[in-house]
């Protein structure tokens, strides 16, 4: 029996391609135990897969064609081996391995029609291998660059869309059919006819490409925008509750100083005393001079004290006069709201501390939040977000509603780590100079 090298050059150029788009996903444990002897096995064994002489007639091409399919699905088999993903995001990322592979063959074919090496006198077998080391690396580096970059931006083996990964991997396999029974007709040597077919398959092999990923990401933003509206729409609506309760809290406050003043000495002192002490909780409430802004910050001073936090709060808040109080709620609130989560993991007690400042600098102001955290960060998409199964989406929804406020008032957010502290500053332009867009000032990191 003869050992099918070829065979073997597709399962490594397979897996090679696979891992482009796999790279980013999560792993199983022990995984480089578990990849390179797998890797190695099947590699190996695809040599060794039965084979019948090449021809081009009807039954051969079926039988080349569920070899290959074959192969390609151990190596699937192998991908779920060592990455801990579900199956339709394990098949999204092969298939686009499989697509990445044609592709790249099919540009070497193209290659191969001009007379590149032609006259150092090789044999066409070295010569189309020489070809493959040129042209399958750059297919392969542009692909991670334009598609591999984006599955690891976007996550996506925890965001897909099921229907465009069904779409993607039929018209991958629609052009591997009709590309495999289009060699008969490109075995009479008419290049006019194997460039067309080379180019047939590339097309197919991009669109395929294209509508895993590039349909995917619209696909992803279109919900996640979806989901912020949403968001967005529950913010307002408990804003105005919020604020209604402020306004009938404000009332009661009022009632009862003028009762207590009328019942001063016709009551016992520990009574007197009690009722003082609930009137002196409440002078004792942030003022901001911003209304808005003293009802999200008294809310979450009310959180933190339940949870043995220290919220310190320092600012102006008429600084803030030509932003929406939609805007200051949302913002303020998820600000508040991640760093309350970040502390609360903490185990040291005497980290649970959250600082927030707001600060004019020139034309802009300057909303700066610090806290610390445990376990370790990492920026996706220009959110930061810790490493915790647990505390994934600390910094998710919140964090990106935040930057739409900066982004709407000219500014921007910055997010920063300097050992166990978390900082975010929040940068707004006022009106006449939103439209500017002036450089963002500098922001020194925590010590």
């Amino acid at each position: 029996m003869t050992y099918e090298w070829g065979n073997s050059l597709f399962v490594l150029q397979i897996f090679a391609a696979e891992l482009i788009f796999l790279y980013s996903y999560p792993q199983r444990k022990y995984f480089y135990w578990r990849i390179v002897p797998v890797v190695c096995a099947v590699i190996a064994l695809a040599g060794v897969f039965p084979s019948i002489p090449y021809a081009y007639d009807f039954g051969n091409q079926v039988y080349q064609l569920f070899k290959y399919i074959v192969l390609f699905a151990a190596t699937v088999v192998s991908m779920a081996f060592c990455f801990k993903v579900k199956i339709a995001a394990l098949i999204s990322a092969c298939a686009a391995g499989y697509a990445l592979q044609h592709l790249s063959y099919q540009a070497m074919q193209l290659v191969g029609l001009s007379e590149i090496f032609e006259d150092i006198g090789m044999d066409s077998l070295w010569r189309e291998h020489i070809i493959e080391l040129f042209v399958f690396p750059v297919t392969y580096f542009l692909a991670w660059i334009i598609f591999g970059r984006l599955a690891e931006k976007y996550e996506f083996y925890k965001n897909y869309d099921s229907r465009l990964i069904v779409v993607s991997v039929f018209v991958l396999f629609i052009c591997l059919v009709i590309n495999r029974f289009a060699r008969q007709a490109a075995s009479l040597g008419n290049p006019q006819v194997i460039a067309g077919n080379a180019l047939y398959a590339i097309s197919c092999c991009m669109l395929s490409l294209f509508i895993n990923f590039n349909l995917h990401v619209l696909s992803i933003t279109r919900a996640k925008n979806e989901t912020l509206e949403r968001i967005g729409y529950e913010e307002r609506r408990q804003f105005e509750a919020s604020k209604k309760n402020r306004e009938q809290l404000n009332i009661k406050y009022h009632d009862l100083k003028h009762v207590l003043s009328l019942l001063d000495g016709s009551r016992n002192a520990e009574e007197l005393a009690q009722y003082r002490k609930i009137l002196d909780e409440y002078d004792s409430e942030i003022r901001t001079g911003n209304e808005t802004l003293d009802i999200v910050v008294n809310e979450k001073v009310d959180v933190c004290r339940s949870e043995g936090i220290s919220l310190t709060f320092l600012g102006d808040g008429r600084l803030l006069s030509f932003v929406s109080q939609y805007d200051i709620y949302s913002m303020f609130g998820n600000i508040l709201d991640n760093a309350i989560e970040a502390v609360r993991k903490t185990d040291d007690k005497a980290k649970r501390i959250i600082s927030v400042t707001i600060e004019s600098q020139g034309n802009c102001i300057v909303v700066s939040s610090m806290n610390y955290f445990s376990g370790k960060l990492r920026v996706a998409d220009g959110v930061l977000a810790t490493t915790k199964t647990d505390n994934v989406e600390s910094h998710g929804y919140g964090m990106r509603s935040i930057k739409l406020v900066a982004e709407k008032y000219g500014g921007e957010a910055r997010i920063s780590a300097n050992g166990d502290i978390f900082e975010l500053n929040v940068f707004l332009f006022m009106p006449q100079s939103a439209a500017k867009q002036p450089a963002v000032p500098d922001k020194k990191k925590p010590a």
